[in-house]
């Protein structure tokens, strides 16, 4: 539908409408009344027209960061694509792992790491270098478990990836 035959449907249920609803808008030359109900559905057009674009697969979003509670030079970055955690003061690392390769994320925490809302995340993975990543010492680990969860399960969605348990 191109964008004269949209305004000339909205049009006629937007003026069916006033009508069934018994709302009268004598205020209102005819001619603003129509510019109105041309503005109205232009904005209805444009949005719709937006939301039916897809998002490019591509695009990254950070979804978290955070670093160890009392540790310079380390920070995580969690986007909902891959996890990424820098090292370094003076120079500078990068370990990324592919959210797709997450099979598994926990998260553990002592009495004293609770009552400052402390804990681990653990992450395992499916690649063979690193089955085991861990972020040490985040504030409100389970809140971050979950998120880091909640992006795996989608990126392994979104690239159509299931993992099955060998026997």
């Amino acid at each position: 539908m191109d964008k004269e035959q949209f305004r000339g449907e909205f049009s006629q249920a937007f003026y069916r409408s006033l009508e069934e609803g018994g709302i009268e808008i004598s205020a209102l030359p005819a001619a603003q009344l129509q510019a109105l109900t041309r503005a109205c559905s232009d904005a209805v057009f444009a949005t719709l027209d937006r939301l039916d674009r897809p998002k490019p697969p591509d695009s990254e979003e950070v979804l978290w960061t955070g670093k160890p509670f009392m540790r310079l030079g380390e920070n995580y970055e969690l986007t909902n694509q891959r996890l990424r955690i820098y090292k370094g003061v003076f120079s500078r690392s990068l370990h990324e792992v592919d959210l797709v390769h997450v099979r598994e994320a926990t998260f553990t925490q002592n009495l004293g790491e609770r009552m400052w809302s402390l804990g681990d995340v653990t992450l395992v993975t499916t690649n063979p270098e690193h089955p085991e990543i861990v972020l040490e010492n985040v504030k409100d680990p389970e809140k971050v478990r979950e998120t880091i969860r909640s992006a795996y399960l989608a990126e392994q969605k979104r690239r159509g990836v299931r993992y099955r348990e060998d026997a």
